[in-house]
């Protein structure tokens, strides 16, 4: 019995070191995909319009062609899909508080209903909505996305003196994004109060 646990757990262990060897393959193709994708967008959007270049590549498409409209739209329905993705867990979670077992589905329609409204709501009416967003998103978007996975990383795995420095480089940069995103949303709060 004890000889079959071993070979069971060496099988996991090779297993899950295998997953893992694939799983950093891919995130590194993806990032580097995506580093490729906003950095080759920038600099043709630069190389296009120079320094007329607004802060949306979509706002210096002409505005009478097809293409532009098809452009504009897509950028449109991305949030609007993402949005969804975003609010399900949360309408999961209120429903599963509720010990409903009939008409769990219209339910669940008024809870998602109720969500979308309500969000809708909060933007028309808080004043500088776009600020308060852009503060979340600096502070809690960079420590979500760049420094805890960092540190996180830094804490599971033993890396190499080079990971280290490269990871400190990422911690730091991450930082200074945070801050000073962090600055520029909070000064512009501060602003049109």
């Amino acid at each position: 019995m004890q000889l079959f646990k071993h070979i069971l757990l060496d099988h996991r262990v090779y297993n899950f070191n295998f997953f893992f060897f694939y799983v950093k393959q891919v995130l590194f193709v993806c990032f580097l995909l995506s580093t490729i994708t906003y950095g080759s967008m920038a600099t043709m959007g630069y190389l296009m319009y120079g320094q007329n270049l607004m802060s949306q590549i979509t706002l210096n498409l002409p505005t009478g062609k097809i293409s532009s409209k098809i452009a504009i739209h897509t950028t449109i329905f991305n949030p609007i899909t993402k949005y969804a993705l975003v609010v399900s867990p949360i309408a999961t979670a209120i429903e599963d508080k509720l010990p409903l077992r009939k008409s769990k589905h219209i339910v669940s329609y008024f809870i998602r209903s109720f969500l979308v409204i309500s969000t809708v709501i909060v933007a028309l009416t808080v004043p500088f909505f776009e600020y308060v967003m852009t503060f979340t998103g600096a502070l809690l978007g960079v420590t979500v996305s760049i420094l805890l996975p960092c540190l996180c990383y830094l804490k599971i795995r033993k890396p190499s003196y080079l990971e280290v420095v490269f990871i400190g480089m990422i911690l730091v940069f991450g930082s200074l994004v945070a801050i000073s995103g962090t600055y520029t949303s909070l000064k512009n709060i501060i602003s049109h109060l």
